[in-house]
Formats: C-alpha cells, structure tokens, sequence
C-alpha cells in the first residue's frame, strides 16, 4: 500500500483529518560562498540554496560523497530548499577536482571533462578508494564541518537572512558525506593513533543518512552506534554496494545496531548506490521513480522530526510497502503518530 498522495492545492477545513502537505513549493535561491577555515587553513567552498519568499524552517548541512562536491546534489537540494530548508553543501578535499589539482602526477587538470568519469578509470578509482580509506580525508571532513558550524551565522545573514527565532540544524550526506553525518550525529571511530573518538555536534537535532557504510572499515566497530540517539533516517537499495563490495545488508546497520527511539530505514527495491539518482554524473543511469520517492522521504522525515508537522509524520507514518511506485521495505522505531498531533 503506497501513502495516499497530498496534492499541494487540496482544500482541507479545519479539524480535517489530513493536513495539506508538504505545500506549495517556494522558488529557490542559490550562492556560492567562502567559509574562513582558521589560520593556515583554506577557505571552505560552500553552495548553499534556500527557499526565495519565506523563512526556513530549518537549516540542512549536506556532506557529498567520495569525489563530487559542493556543487553536486544540486536537484535534492533545490527540493528541500523549495519546501523549507536552508541546504549548505561544503566542498571536501576528496571532491576529484581537488584531488586532480593536489595530485598532478594522476595526469588530469582540475576541468578535466574525464574527471566525471571518474569511477570508471582505474587509476583514479584507485586513488579515490585510497583516500576513501585514509584517516586524514575522514577528519578533514569533520574539521570543515565544524569550520562552516563556527561561521553558521555569517552564512544565514549571506543567504536567507537572520531569522526572528534560531533555526534548529540536521546532518546529512550521501555515501561518505553519509559517514560523515553519522560521525557527526554521535557514531564513534577508531582513529589510528588517537583510539576512539566522539565528534558528535549537538546542535545537529537530527540526520539523512544515504548509501551509509557499516562495521569494518573507516573505524566504524561493534558499539559505533550506541550513542546515535537523535532521529536518523537510514536509506538504501537492493543493489547497493560498498566500496569492498559489501552487500545493501551491511549498510542497515546504523539502523539496526543504533539505539530505539525515531530511526527509520528504507530498503528500495533495485536501488542502487545512487539511489535513482543523486548528481548529474552518477554512473548509472537514473531512475525518476526511485529518485522522486527518496526526496520525498528525505523531506517527510525533515518535516516530522525538526520543525515537528504532524502532517509529514501521519504521511511517514503511512508508508507500508510502497512509496508511489517504487515497492520498499520500510522499518520504523519511533514515537507514535499521535505524539505528534498536540503539536499542531
């Protein structure tokens, strides 16, 4: 059974069982921005896109996967910026630009149209699987995050302006911006040389994790996740892989090994790791359905965990074994709906 559809023009009366939702859709506006990182340090690169004609609800820090960038995601983030949100998308050193430039001796320059290529080359692969791997590009990760939280009101007044109340803040991320979030969301490491290490940031209420890897690698162990208490969305596909070829299993396991308590997973039926599509150069080809119905996910979650709408956590709460036409398997542990309700 699919969630009914909610259409953004539908007249509801007061009192109506279902709310409009998730409502008219705003225009959105996008900037590029530079975010002082401390002394000896580089400037973060931050794209960000925020709703043009009304308030966000919320900001949304979003960390790319290995070898995109800031620039990258650019549809999911126009969608959750249309209903809401404040998206900033840093720039990592592991974005393949970068690592071009870093590295001459791979051969290509930073504007190399290969470049998009990239995971079918088998010197770069290697080289990105490498850094995937490397302690350094995992806390430079976490460091440029903290540098972007440091500077958070800076870019507010540069993009959607100071609101009149502070807006709460959600971690997310695809692959390893989706290890990031996590680690930033309360999953422990095991960093070589400095043992296990917390780099939790309260002030993120709440995280998206896409294609999120599990045990055995990056640090992550048995008891990573026993201090992920916030609400997490976990979401994955069927086809999905991990870059050492583990099964979509192993990539329900923030989900499963994570305490009770507002954590959702979502398993999409011949999902791959793009999950129907999150840039422009995945190298699969997308699939509208897929990608549609993970947006729409992303954003119920958004709505029914941050700003609280009851509306987006009765459609959340809906889901059985389909959303829109994509078949799913969906696992909740969650407050019950009706906690929910007194809050509208």
């Amino acid at each position: 059974m699919s969630p009914a559809p909610i259409a953004d023009d539908d007249a509801l009366e007061p009192g109506d069982a279902l709310d409009p939702w998730p409502g008219k859709a705003s225009e959105v506006a996008t900037s590029h921005l530079s975010v002082d990182a401390g002394p000896k340090c580089a400037p973060v690169a931050v794209t960000c896109r925020w709703p043009q004609d009304t308030a966000p609800k919320a900001y949304v820090v979003f960390c790319h996967g290995l070898g995109a960038g800031g620039n990258d995601y650019g549809e999911l983030s126009a969608f959750l910026a249309a209903h809401g949100y404040l998206v900033i998308h840093p720039t990592f050193p592991d974005w393949i630009g970068a690592v071009a430039t870093a590295e001459p001796g791979l051969g290509y320059a930073a504007g190399d149209p290969d470049l998009l290529r990239w995971t079918t080359i088998p010197a770069l692969r290697a080289r990105l699987y490498e850094i995937l791997h490397t302690p350094f590009y995992w806390l430079e990760r976490i460091r440029m995050v903290r540098a972007v939280m440091a500077d958070l009101d800076t870019i507010v007044d540069r993009t959607c302006g100071r609101p009149i109340r502070p807006m709460p803040g959600v971690i997310a991320g695809h692959s390893f911006g989706a290890y990031t979030a996590q680690i930033l969301a309360g999953v422990e490491i095991d960093v070589p040389g400095d043992g296990l290490c917390d780099f939790a940031d309260e002030r993120f209420k709440a995280a998206v994790l896409l294609s999120v890897p599990g045990r055995g690698q990056q640090g992550l162990r048995d008891g990573s996740w026993n201090r992920m208490s916030r609400p997490a969305l976990i979401v994955t596909g069927t086809k999905d892989e991990g870059s050492r070829g583990q099964d979509w299993v192993w990539k329900t396991e923030p989900f499963e090994l994570a305490p009770p308590g507002d954590k959702y997973l979502a398993i999409f039926a011949d999902a791959d790791h793009y999950l129907g599509g999150m840039t422009e150069n995945d190298p699969t080809p997308h699939r509208p359905d897929q990608k549609q119905a993970v947006f729409r996910l992303t954003l119920a979650f958004l709505d029914a965990h941050v700003p609280n709408e009851g509306a987006a956590a009765r459609w959340l709460a809906s889901i059985d074994d389909r959303i829109g036409d994509c078949p799913v398997t969906f696992k909740r542990n969650s407050r019950p709906v009706s906690n929910f309700l007194s809050k509208e």
